[in-house]
């Protein structure tokens, strides 16, 4: 494979006096032949009396080729898979062997379950020439992401939609989805409606991380405005009284100067005025206001005379 000549050495008859030639013209006294070029020489003894010997026939057989440096194709690592295969393309032929590492050799094109590193492609043929080698890149796997965290802005009493917001993974080439479909760049998702969305994270080499379940809670319900009954100040009480009539429930509380609320639907001691009653329920939403009188005392006639 290495050598593009071969030789030939005359191993009888063997004496003094004898001369050897492969060409029929030219004799030599050494049995030894070096540096034949692919061919068939005649090789005949000639003895010092001049008598030459039958021809013998001896072949130089040509130089067995070298195969061509191999070319490959490459599955590489995946998200899920962490091995890569190397699949020989050329050259291909019975008596034809492959290695990626210069010692072991097999008859498959085939290389599987290959981890990450580089491995260099060689081709023997059945002279055992072996080809150049051809240097084939295993990748290291992709990262899958971690798995997201994330901040909500839930629903209030007066916006009836949420948000979330990505606080990790962060960095260059990462993308969001909260429906396992549509992908972007941005960290933020907003004016999402009540639901329990499915966070993930995907990176540039398109590994997608495990889903986090983000809920946005229902909008909180607005109490509906009040309704009252009053007791009016009279010739002898100065002062009037409100008391809610509804909405009634537990955590709901009452105010009649959208300050100060309290548990009791009963306001006493009210001086002559218009006061607005709302009512704001546990999740801190206020009903619309509803307009109470209380009237002045009525007076009372003077002493008659």
């Amino acid at each position: 494979c290495t050598l593009g000549t071969g030789s030939i050495t005359v191993t009888s008859p063997l004496g003094a006096g004898l001369e050897y030639s492969i060409d029929g013209t030219n004799y030599q006294a050494s049995t030894l032949f070096t540096g034949l070029a692919t061919n068939t020489y005649n090789l005949t003894v000639r003895n010092a009396q001049g008598c030459i010997s039958s021809a013998t026939a001896i072949t130089i057989n040509a130089q067995p080729l070298t195969p061509a440096t191999p070319t490959a194709t490459t599955v590489q690592p995946t998200c899920a898979v962490a091995t890569g295969t190397i699949t020989v393309t050329s050259p291909l032929g019975a008596g034809l062997e492959y290695s990626i590492d210069g010692t072991n050799y097999q008859g498959p094109t085939l290389f599987a379950g290959l981890t990450s590193a580089t491995y260099n492609l060689t081709v023997r043929n059945a002279q055992g020439c072996i080809s150049s080698a051809t240097a084939v890149t295993i990748n290291a796997q992709p990262l899958t992401p971690a798995t997201p965290t994330a901040s909500t802005v839930q629903p209030t009493c007066t916006v009836g939609t949420g948000s979330i917001t990505v606080t990790a993974p962060l960095g260059a080439g990462l993308e969001y989805s909260i429906d396992d479909t549509n992908y972007q760049a941005s960290t933020s998702f907003t004016g999402l409606v009540t639901n329990t969305y499915n966070l993930t994270v995907r990176n540039a080499q398109g590994c997608i991380s495990s889903a986090t379940t983000v809920t946005i809670n229902a909008q909180p319900l607005t109490p509906a405005t009040p309704t009252a009954s009053t007791v009016q100040p009279t010739c002898t009480v100065a002062t009037g009284s409100i008391t809610v009539t509804s909405p009634l429930g537990a955590g709901l509380e009452y105010s009649i100067d959208g300050t100060n609320y309290q548990a009791s639907t009963l306001f006493t001691g009210l001086a002559t005025n218009t006061y607005n009653l709302t009512v704001r329920n546990a999740q801190g939403c206020i009903s619309s206001a509803t307009a109470v009188t209380i009237n002045a005392q009525p007076l009372t006639p003077a002493t008659p005379t």
